[in-house]
């Protein structure tokens, strides 16, 4: 039997984010979907996600059975199916059993399926710290601001977050804008341990390589 893919809305949304990779609202259906648009968002390697974004068909003890994933994701050289799971409910034997067969679907027609629990999503600081970077995400932003935050971080150690706050401020460049320039990737830190004032920041390589290009 030919496995079937159609198109599906959210029927019971409980929220909706906005999605700056995506420039529009996406609907989510649990907090643990927010949680993990987070970090979707500040993902290098995501090009765009939408969330159920179609039903498939599979077969399960001799029976047509559908499947709603919650993600589909867009990444730099692969696309994933994505699963959103609370830890606890990886055991529930329906799972156990439906998985394998939609994974193996899934794989069938070029998709990778994934499935991300509440516990791997909360591992270190990094989803604390992408919520605290989102907020930043709509700070103003011009192209001065870049290159003097290139010209200040370009081919020095890491700076602790308090030192360039204290040695940019003159030239208008605040905590805000930093803390922007983290959630964008222009620069970087260690985002699984807890931002603090004394968090190194350097220049991301995509920065540092798009600063040599304007020189050249």
């Amino acid at each position: 039997m030919a496995r079937k893919i159609t198109n599906t809305g959210t029927k019971k949304n409980i929220g909706r984010f906005f999605s700056f990779k995506m420039h529009s609202l996406i609907w989510y259906e649990s907090l643990n979907e927010r949680n993990y648009m987070y970090l979707l968002e500040i993902d290098p390697d995501v090009l765009s996600y939408s969330t159920q974004p179609f039903k498939i068909s599979y077969i399960l003890d001799d029976k047509v059975r559908r499947y709603t994933p919650d993600f589909l994701v867009q990444r730099q050289l692969k696309q994933q199916i994505v699963e959103i799971k609370p830890s606890s409910w990886l055991e529930d034997e329906k799972n156990v059993r439906r998985f394998p067969v939609i994974a193996s679907t899934l794989k069938s027609l070029g998709w990778e399926f994934v499935i991300i629990t509440d516990e791997m999503m909360n591992r270190g600081s990094l989803l604390n710290n992408v919520k605290l970077l989102y907020r930043y995400a709509k700070i103003p932003l011009t192209l001065q601001n870049l290159i003097i935050c290139h010209q200040y971080f370009h081919s020095k150690l890491p700076i602790p977050l308090s030192t360039a706050i204290k040695n940019l401020q003159p030239q208008g460049i605040d905590k805000p804008i930093l803390l922007k320039l983290i959630f964008l990737g222009f620069l970087k830190t260690d985002l699984m341990a807890q931002l603090k004032n004394n968090s190194p920041l350097y220049l991301s390589s995509q920065a540092d390589f798009a600063g040599s290009r304007e020189n050249d």
